[in-house]
């Protein structure tokens, strides 16, 4: 009896749509995993004529599976905190590589293999497209996206030096150098120092300012720092009175001697505002016998500042340089960029690798230098490093000035530049359209690669694989590559995974839609056996 297949194809329909409902419960908890619905579809019907109105006479041959749907729809997302999870918002699909072919799949739970390959839960390699040097070529092919705690972001010699700051326009006029002498003066030669015009003689007298000639350079000069300092005896014959200067406050004290040298710092403007010679300040007050001064210009504390930048050079090695300022007139301060000797293979003063004049107007902005101090140059560097270039930002990119002089104490508000040593990768994060960045313990972020994205003409083509993952197929159409975000594409969030959509509630109901299913089918085929024993005991009897 055509009834027996009849409500067999029922049982096996029904027991299908308890098998693909059993399946959807199962993976409630995968993630990324599609809720599946049977459909049903009636078998071939047999024609038995037609009725007097001309109707065609079919009995139907039962029922099958005709389709089984996806729900594509996204799932609930999860966040996990764990930077290579990636969840899929809207439409597409994650790319994956299985032994030299792709794969597709909604599944972002991702981790990192023993070579730093992002890898889905199957071991597949996770596709997109690798960064060069920080560098995204849209023309490249995809690849496998490698996020390695050893790789290194390679160290950047510093190229600019900002330093914001304001110097001091009320303080004292300051400024250090050195003495040398290289031939004893002459009677009647004279120096000026801080505002003081100081006499050599060879005899004192009762005239201020006047410096005794000993019978050597460095008994000359122990004369002379003497004066400077407004003390008396230091050399002078016996029973002489020691002439002292005339200034109201000793503009410069002497700091030490030596045979052919005395070195001079300020400590306080003088009395009418003089500035203390420095280095080519006025060659002409310099000049006695063979004498010259040379040395750096540092300054006291009132008229001078100084603020260390730490800049790079090609190796990554750090090196402390010290910008120095000393008032030299009003409105003027003089500058000089220095480098500890050891770094450029010396010994001894820092080295000067820069020096030059600021120049302020009335209202405290600086007129001069009118732009950018470029071309500072610091070769030799004791590291082996190529020579450090670097230019010193004066002004902004708006052509404002980052140094002032206000009636405020020197100071500096931020030093920055742009150089840094090397670093290796310390953590990632994963932006919306894909873009992998990684942080660097030299404190530079990088892009490391992108996550590719997949879609289809008609996802319901798709061949399911095990791992929950997708193989394309004639019917799916091939696979449109893009970013995420564009074309269509949705979006991803770092650190998340799209969990399954299967509803709970849903699949209960459609389970006891399937049990009065096959029940009914069941219970059909009892009753065909029934009537059939029936029959065979007629026949029988």
């Amino acid at each position: 009896m055509s009834s027996f297949s009849t409500s067999l194809s029922g049982l096996t329909a029904a027991d299908d749509a308890l098998n693909i409902i059993s399946n959807n419960l199962s993976n409630l908890n995968t993630t990324g995993y599609k809720d599946q619905t049977a459909n049903f579809s009636s078998l071939f019907y047999q024609s038995l004529g037609e009725s007097g109105s001309g109707d065609p006479i079919q009995l139907g041959a039962g029922a099958t599976v005709g389709s089984v749907s996806t729900n594509f729809t996204e799932g609930n997302t999860e966040s996990t905190g764990i930077a290579t999870n990636m969840a899929l918002q809207g439409n597409g699909f994650f790319i994956v590589q299985n032994d030299g072919s792709q794969e597709y799949t909604r599944a972002g739970n991702f981790t990192t293999n023993n070579s730093g390959y992002l890898v889905d839960t199957n071991g597949n390699y996770v596709m997109g497209y690798p960064a060069v040097n920080g560098t995204i070529s849209p023309s490249q092919a995809l690849s496998p996206l490698q996020i390695s705690n050893g790789q290194l972001s390679p160290a950047n010699a510093t190229t600019e030096v900002d330093v914001n700051m304001n110097l001091d326009a009320a303080a004292g006029i300051s400024a250090t150098g050195t003495l040398t002498i290289s031939a004893q003066p002459s009677a009647g030669d004279t120096v000026t120092i801080g505002g003081s015009t100081y006499t050599f003689v060879t005899a004192l007298t009762s005239s201020p300012d006047q410096v005794l000639i000993g019978a050597s350079s460095a008994a000359t000069l122990a004369n002379l720092a003497g004066a400077i300092n407004a003390e008396t005896g230091n050399g002078q014959a016996a029973g002489t009175t020691y002439s002292q200067g005339t200034q109201a406050n000793t503009f410069a004290t002497v700091s030490g001697t030596t045979a052919t040298t005395l070195s001079l710092q300020a400590t306080a403007a003088d009395s009418t505002g003089n500035s203390v010679v420095t280095t080519n300040s006025n060659p002409a007050s310099l000049s006695f016998g063979g004498t010259t001064l040379t040395g750096g210009v540092t300054g006291d504390s009132a008229g001078s500042f100084s603020e260390p930048v730490n800049v790079f050079d090609s190796l990554g090695v750090s090196h402390a340089l010290s910008f120095s300022f000393t008032k030299e007139a009003t409105n003027q301060w003089g500058y000089q960029i220095t480098i500890p000797a050891a770094d450029v293979g010396s010994t001894g003063a820092p080295v000067v690798v820069a020096s030059g004049t600021l120049q302020f107007d009335s209202s405290g902005n600086l007129i001069s230098p009118a732009s950018n101090v470029t071309g500072i140059t610091v070769p030799n560097l004791a590291d082996g490093a190529s020579s450090l270039n670097f230019s010193w930002q004066l002004f902004n990119p708006q052509g404002t000035p980052n140094v002032t002089q206000a009636g405020a104490a020197s100071a500096a508000s931020s030093t920055s530049q742009d150089g840094y040593a090397s670093g290796t990768l310390t953590s990632f994060n994963v932006t919306s359209n894909g873009t992998i960045q990684g942080a660097f313990s030299n404190g530079q972020t990088t892009v490391l690669g992108q996550v590719a994205l997949a879609n289809f003409t008609n996802p319901q083509g798709l061949i399911d694989t095990s791992g929950n993952d997708y193989l394309v197929s004639v019917a799916s159409g091939a696979a449109t590559t893009g970013i995420a975000g564009t074309g269509g594409l949705g979006t991803i969030q770092g650190g998340a995974v799209e969990q399954s959509n299967v509803d709970i509630a849903t699949e209960f109901a459609n389970l006891i839609t399937a049990e009065r299913d096959y029940q009914a089918n069941a219970k059909a085929l009892t009753t065909a056996d029934e009537v059939t024993q029936a029959a065979i005991s007629l026949q029988t009897s």
